[in-house]
């Protein structure tokens, strides 16, 4: 079975949110506060219902507040998992769970908590109500909750201490407490308790056997001990002490497990080795080797059938501490445990796991005016998004381009010369006020091309359920002929237009306008192209628009163009902005 819908209210940033996922892996993707942590917790909460170790609660704080409206007070939060059934096994585990939609008559899995404020007297404290099914007080077996079973790793992750021998978070030692099996040789051994039992108790008889010199060393310190109690006591009442060595089951023998790196390669002695402990390595590298000891112990879990019918894992920030090239392999790492029957949820701020990732399992989660919506690609049919669109976005979503789900806002452009150009238009002259796209949130996107179709659909849908929430817009050229004002290809691009889509054109081209704008703009641009090609005859006299845009083209330098004239306006003060470019940058803030 898997996690197939989550429905929140009133928690925290969520006042009525619901979130479909997928079978395998879901990534969850956002700006800052627009809800990824609140979901996890809420994960969190759920499935460790009913386990002994659980270590997150419900406070009075997680209330949702109503950023819009300070007279709204919440009393009640409400969770509601529903899991599709892949088999039988999971209906007669679950049978007090089931629920038979009326609509399909489709049964499915599913699990409510409810946490009502109450105030008595001078205490307030949540009433917490579970139920399983449709009816609310519908009792639910302790051990169906314990089927169900999940890991968590944090965006914080100390991993020095998690992987410390005898530490309390010890978490060496619980992945080889759930070990059942191990190899030896070629045969497989079961880790059964007995097993257990019987290797602990040949351990223990080295110390205890007078064949090796514990059992000595051990009673030379406990008669100094004791000929010390009987020079400091009083007659008839000295204590006499015993000693043992300690952690005589196989759980106390773990604890004690050392994780350490060693330093050469190429010594085969192992006397001879020597070793970075865990608290000598870098950051990322620990976290890699915490993580891999927590999966291995999820692992252990899925491949066990005796174990839970239902394992998660929830892992907030798995770029923490890595570089690019770690993010790609650990993310790559991670869609294979999809295999082991796990059901995986990421949050990430990351755009290479963002760009690495299938777009199927994305939910963006966006933040508008205190409201937040999430957008997910898998609710598009073939007729919202079709294979070629969704093809185009694989290739083409790098760790640049997939900022645009991180952003505010954003701004599709056809190239290199828009790209660098419009920050500084925006930020500095702009009129009557200046705007600066980053500060905003505002992605400025190359799409190296013209093919905007692919992006507009993600926001112009009319279902809003299946759009991007914030506003795009397009700026593109008309690419008059001298048959037609306008192109073909603009003439499409302008029918895009709709809904969370804007769509501004140049009367000619983004050059050509730029420099039609005003005097000012053709005498700036005059000089910076004069300063590049100090020998080109059109120095000769004062060169128009077309001439210029001929130019570029032959040239093919747009791009050392736009650079120059960024650095040229870094030092003016004034220079003019056509309105179809204002246009396009007011919209995305809108």
């Amino acid at each position: 079975m898997y996690l197939k819908l989550l429905h929140i209210k009133n928690f925290r940033v969520f006042k009525n949110f619901t979130l479909s996922l997928n079978k395998g892996i879901n990534i969850i993707i956002g700006e800052n506060n627009s809800g990824k942590t609140a979901i996890i917790d809420a994960l969190r909460i759920c499935l460790g219902y009913g386990k002994p170790d659980t270590n997150i609660y419900v406070h009075e704080s997680d209330l949702h507040l109503n950023p819009n409206d300070p007279n709204e007070h919440n009393t009640e939060i409400l969770f509601d998992l529903i899991f599709e059934i892949e088999d039988d096994i999971e209906k007669e585990c679950f049978f007090d769970f089931i629920s038979l939609d009326p609509d399909n008559e489709k049964q499915t899995i599913q699990f409510h908590l409810k946490y009502s404020l109450v105030k008595s007297g001078k205490r307030t404290f949540f009433k917490r109500i579970v139920w399983g099914g449709d009816n609310e007080g519908q009792q639910i077996p302790y051990e169906a909750l314990q089927e169900v079973f999940y890991t968590y790793l944090g965006p914080l992750r100390d991993a020095v201490s998690g992987l410390k021998p005898y530490s309390q978070n010890n978490q060496t030692a619980q992945l080889f407490n759930k070990l059942t099996k191990y190899k030896k040789g070629e045969q497989i051994v079961n880790l059964t308790e007995e097993k257990k039992n019987t290797i602990t108790e040949s351990l223990f008889g080295i110390f205890e056997s007078p064949e090796y010199d514990w059992t000595y060393i051990l009673n030379e310190g406990k008669n100094k001990v004791n000929e010390h109690l009987e020079g400091t006591g009083i007659l008839k009442k000295i204590p006499q002490i015993e000693m043992n060595y300690v952690g005589r089951k196989y759980s106390d023998i773990v604890r004690g497990i050392e994780i350490r790196r060693p330093v050469f390669d190429i010594i085969q002695n192992a006397s001879q080795q020597k070793y970075f402990e865990i608290y000598q390595n870098g950051l990322g590298e620990n976290n890699l080797i915490f993580s891999s000891v927590v999966l291995g112990d999820l692992l252990n879990r899925c491949e066990d059938p005796e174990l839970e019918i239902y394992n998660a894992l929830l892992l907030e920030e798995p770029e923490a501490h890595l570089h690019p090239q770690y993010q790609n392999t650990f993310f790559e790492y991670l869609n294979t445990l999809t295999d082991k029957g796990l059901q995986v949820f990421i949050t990430s701020h990351s755009p290479t796991i963002t760009a690495k990732s299938n777009i199927e399992n994305v939910k963006v989660l966006q933040k508008q005016n205190n409201s937040i919506k999430v957008f997910c690609f898998n609710h598009l049919t073939k007729d919202d998004y079709s294979d070629d669109n969704r093809n185009y976005l694989r290739k083409f979503l790098d760790t640049t381009k997939s900022q645009m789900f991180f952003g505010n806002g954003a701004i599709l452009v056809e190239g290199i010369s828009e790209a660098i150009l419009l920050p500084i238009l925006s930020r500095k002259f702009l009129m009557p006020d200046k705007i600066d796209l980053e500060k905003n949130g505002i992605e400025i996107v190359n799409i190296g091309g013209v093919a905007f179709e692919h992006f507009a659909k993600l926001y112009n849908n009319d279902d809003e359920n299946k759009r991007l929430f914030s506003k795009c817009a397009i700026i593109t050229d008309s690419d008059p002929t001298e048959n037609k004002p306008i192109s073909d290809r603009a003439e499409n691009a302008k029918k895009l237009k709709k809904n969370n889509l804007e769509v501004t054109l140049a009367n000619n081209t983004f050059e050509h306008d730029l420099f039609e704008a005003s005097e000012i703009n053709k005498t700036i641009m005059r000089d910076v192209y004069r300063s590049m090609h100090p020998k080109t005859e059109i120095l000769k006299e004062d060169f128009t628009a077309d001439q210029l845009k001929m130019k570029l083209e032959n040239f093919k330098d747009k791009a050392e163009f736009a650079l120059q004239l960024n650095e040229r306006l870094n030092q003016e003060q004034n220079f003019d902005v056509p309105d179809y470019i204002k246009k396009a940058i007011l919209f995305s803030l809108s």
